[in-house]
């Protein structure tokens, strides 16, 4: 098992060394001129401690062609957001052309963080806002059209472009119609604009402007401004730039940032996508490192792969942190202690496998859904959300571990590559067996079980100790064992009967 500890040695400092690094990039932090914003910044590890800061400054995002069709897009204007409030930014401007994009993602973010924003919003039309990107216009305090630009056309279809069946048209319709109308109330606009939109069942009049029953609403930036009700119709004006727009809103003099996503956080989202792969590629590589000599090719995919998953996971925004990596690296110590110090105790191995799968899943867990539930309430329908992921990538990697570990044992040994790797020989070491022996020679021995095997343990062949595996799954301590088989990677034995 000394391969196992020095995985766990590796880990530690792995652990010890980021603990370090986020140390060491608090330091070199400038003395805030304003303490209380500065309490709130989030620090992140990575560089991310050292992003320029909002305040007092106009936020610029933009929201272009493809971008409403990327979910990790929305975690990021998630977090900008945030930074939005924490640092006490001046304004934020939402700057569209896109024609659309993922429904629900969108209502998220109009529904629970637009609506959390603390500061004036404001949405520049340049020069196409619409379906999903209609919905993010709506959701700002004030939107502007560019001369030449149009918004609207919001109508829910399916991601893959399949027709929606009535029944689940009308669920996901009424849901959006009720998205409205708490948008539209929120930020003093006409709803029937924003349905009109949307649903085609109904014929709406809007003065000069008609939508008929089957049509939806898309307006030009001289439509979005017209007169209705003693109010523009839905935007506040028409501007040729978002220089002009600041200038209307008395901001031309305000310092402008816009929000980008940084190439270490794009590669951090893409780690997390594949969080379910890492986890196989980890207990996969741990498992290699067990069944060879030393600390090698196994250990270093091992460390490698859990390393990146925590980093990712912690660098998307999810849960990952000092303290989930502390219980998995905890939870490791008690695995090897139940395999190596304390065989056939169990309760050391349960609560170690309980640590290590319940780290690796909170690390998945999306910090911001989560903490949605505050703002929407827990018994909402999509409370439990956030669970959805996780389950998915834990499950993809135990299920996928599992073959993985199943086709190194039956195929490693025999393969010329990574025969000087696999212990096909037994090392001399005080009881075990001859460095002479050779894989297979032991099948046929009789012997006695000294520990549980639940299924790997020790059994006692000739006066000599073996590491064996019950063939069935358990055999306890003290029972009559026969050795049916053996290759580079373990003995099996059944109880004889």
């Amino acid at each position: 098992m000394k391969p196992i500890f020095a995985l766990t040695t590796c880990i530690l400092s792995y652990l010890s060394l980021s603990v370090s690094l986020f140390a060491e990039g608090q330091g070199e932090q400038p003395e805030p001129s304003a303490p209380v914003a500065e309490e709130k910044v989030e620090k992140r590890v990575f560089g991310k401690s050292g992003e320029e800061k909002f305040t007092g400054q106009v936020v610029i995002i933009k929201v272009g062609e493809k971008d409403l069709m990327n979910g990790h897009a929305f975690k990021f204007w998630r977090r900008v957001l945030k930074r939005v409030n924490d640092e006490e930014a001046r304004a934020v401007v939402f700057d569209l052309d896109t024609p659309g994009g993922l429904a629900f993602d969108t209502a998220e973010l109009i529904m629970v963080d637009m609506q959390k924003i603390k500061v004036p919003s404001y949405a520049f039309v340049n020069q196409k806002a619409l379906s999903a990107g209609a919905l993010v216009a709506t959701g700002t305090d004030a939107i502007y059209m560019h001369p030449v630009s149009a918004i609207g056309a919001a109508a829910i279809v399916s991601g893959s472009g399949e027709k929606i069946e009535d029944t689940m048209r009308a669920k996901i319709e009424s849901a959006f119609n009720a998205f409205v109308r708490a948008v539209a109330k929120s930020k003093g606009r006409n709803p029937d604009v924003i349905r009109a939109m949307m649903i085609t069942k109904e014929y709406y009049d809007f003065g000069e402007i008609h939508v008929e029953e089957g049509e939806l609403l898309t307006l030009t930036a001289d439509e979005a401004v017209m007169e209705f009700e003693g109010k523009p119709l839905l935007a506040k004006g028409i501007v040729s730039s978002i220089e002009e727009l600041l200038e209307r809103e008395g901001l031309a003099d305000v310092e402008v940032i816009e929000a980008e996503l940084s190439g270490m956080e794009q590669f951090a989202y893409w780690v997390a996508a594949f969080s379910g792969v890492l986890i196989l590629i980890g207990i996969g590589g741990a498992y290699l490192e067990m069944k060879t000599p030393g600390f090698g090719l196994g250990g270093g995919i091992s460390l490698l792969a859990f390393g990146l998953f925590f980093f990712g996971n912690y660098a998307a925004g999810n849960m990952a942190g000092y303290g989930l990596m502390l219980l998995f690296v905890i939870g490791v110590v008690l695995v090897i202690v139940e395999l190596v110090i304390l065989p056939g105790m169990v309760v050391p191995g349960v609560i170690g496998g309980i640590l290590i799968l319940g780290s690796l899943f909170m690390a998945m867990v999306d910090d911001f859904a989560f903490s949605d539930n505050d703002f929407r309430g827990w018994d909402s329908e999509q409370a439990w959300d956030f669970v959805n992921v996780p389950s998915r990538n834990l499950a993809i990697g135990l299920i996928g571990s599992s073959l993985l570990m199943i086709l190194m044992m039956r195929f490693l040994p025999n393969i010329p590559l990574f025969n000087t790797l696999v212990m096909s020989k037994e090392l001399d070491s005080g009881d075990s067996m001859d460095s002479g022996s050779t894989a297979g020679e032991h099948i046929g021995l009789r012997g006695l079980t000294r520990t549980d095997l639940r299924p790997a343990g020790k059994g006692e062949f000739g006066g000599k100790m073996l590491d064996i595996t019950a063939a069935n799954g358990f055999i306890p301590s003290g029972k009559d064992v026969v050795i049916t088989s053996e290759d580079g990677l373990r003995i099996l034995v059944e109880e004889e009967s």
